[in-house]
């Protein structure tokens, strides 16, 4: 009897080990967390969905690797949604109603993410971090969104080119979707505002791999610069086209996942002069000690992937998000983790500049800097910029 009783003993601790604590929130157990998203493994952003992945991995496997967080690791499902929102919807339902995670953890792209919030809030499964910069997504409970949202980086870039540069003539080649259509509306709303129209506007089908008719009328329209609001691929065609016809007397400003130096690669390597407005320092050269950490973890976790604004992307804000689950305390479900992070305050981070959350308030970033493209590689030529009160102002980099 003893023996029995015995085996049986430890049968149940097993089971206890491997299932869910009594009352404990879904995707928690004793010992593990379990994380999910939707990502561009397949279809346009295919680099950026995999570079951000390898840089949550790598963070995630270095807190696995130290203890994980009070005692539990983290666990991850991810599938691919191709770019295309109604696979990630699917996606979603599967990681909801069949995974059981208990958060989802940076999903890609901007059409993407708004179709899966609704689906989410209804659930009351949190959302950390999609990258897309939509502001629709702003005051919601249970979506906490990364970096500035895109109506604000147009505000900054078009202020500028107007306020330091005496610019007027500005115009925009643009994705025709939502993703797209955010940069265009603000860019009217701006010069507006200044009694000056947008100067000329061409738009690319997702996808696109010919924008050379986009290119010639642009180039006719005698702009003193051009924003390109396009995905890699189309926005690197326009430079191989600007480079072809000859257009150089307009300023080509990046925006959006434009600026990261792979999309330099994917043009050919034509993008010298290019401007643009980057969110972080330079990922292969910065000196600061924390981007020196990031990619001593990212060599070691995800060797083989060199270091990239998307794969700083995935390191950073999964960090940022382990930083909440820390802050939450052993006791730990969703509501928990969102009250933690509302309250954390300002956190420095050596970075970009401190992030901090509120019940109003869940956006980690509203700033960024001025770039060009020296040398094949984004070049520092402003300080952070910011709208602040409405209006444009300027602080010093971190060096």
């Amino acid at each position: 009897m003893r023996r029995a009783m015995g085996w049986l003993g430890v049968l149940a601790a097993g089971i206890l080990g491997l299932a869910p604590l009594a009352g404990a929130e879904t995707g928690v157990t004793d010992d593990t967390i379990l994380v999910g998203t939707s990502q561009s493994f397949s279809g346009p952003l295919v680099f950026p969905g995999t570079e951000e992945v390898a840089g949550m991995e790598a963070y995630l496997e270095y807190v696995n690797a130290n203890g994980g967080i009070h005692g539990r690791k983290i666990k991850w499902k991810w599938y691919d949604d191709g770019y295309k929102p109604q696979n990630a919807v699917a996606n979603m339902k599967r990681l909801v109603e069949q995974d059981k995670v208990f958060a989802v953890l940076i999903n890609q792209g901007t059409s993407p993410v708004l179709a899966v919030v609704p689906y989410l809030e209804q659930k009351k499964v949190p959302l950390f971090f999609p990258f897309q910069g939509s502001s629709r997504l702003h005051g919601k409970k249970y979506v906490f969104t990364s970096y500035t949202y895109y109506d604000t980086q147009t505000q900054i870039v078009t202020r500028w080119l107007l306020e330091k540069k005496g610019f007027e003539r500005i115009g925009i080649i643009y994705q025709d979707d939502a993703y797209g259509k955010f940069f265009l509306g603000t860019l009217k709303k701006e010069l507006e505002a200044k009694g000056l129209t947008v100067a000329a506007a061409e738009s690319v089908k997702r996808g696109a791999t010919d924008v050379s008719p986009q290119v010639a009328k642009m180039a006719a329209a005698g702009l003193d610069a051009c924003l390109l609001a396009l995905v890699p691929g189309p926005g690197a065609q326009v430079l191989k086209e600007a480079a072809k016809i000859g257009w150089k007397k307009t300023k080509l400003i990046s925006s959006g996942p434009l600026t990261d130096e792979k999309f330099l690669i994917l043009s050919g390597g034509v993008g010298e002069g290019v401007w643009g407005l980057s969110l972080w320092p330079d990922p292969v050269n910065s000196p600061l000690p924390a981007m020196k950490e990031y990619r001593d973890i990212l060599k070691k976790y995800r060797p083989g992937h060199e270091p990239n604004r998307y794969n700083l992307y995935g390191y950073f804000y999964t960090k940022l998000f382990c930083d909440g689950l820390e802050a939450a305390g052993r006791n730990l479900t969703r509501d928990g983790l969102i009250a933690a992070m509302e309250s954390m305050g300002r956190r420095e981070n050596g970075i970009i500049n401190p992030a901090s959350f509120g019940p109003d308030d869940h956006q980690a970033q509203d700033d960024g800097f001025m770039v060009e493209v020296q040398g094949g590689r984004f070049v520092p030529i402003s300080g952070w910029l910011a709208v602040r009160n409405g209006k444009l102002v300027e602080t010093p980099l971190q060096r």
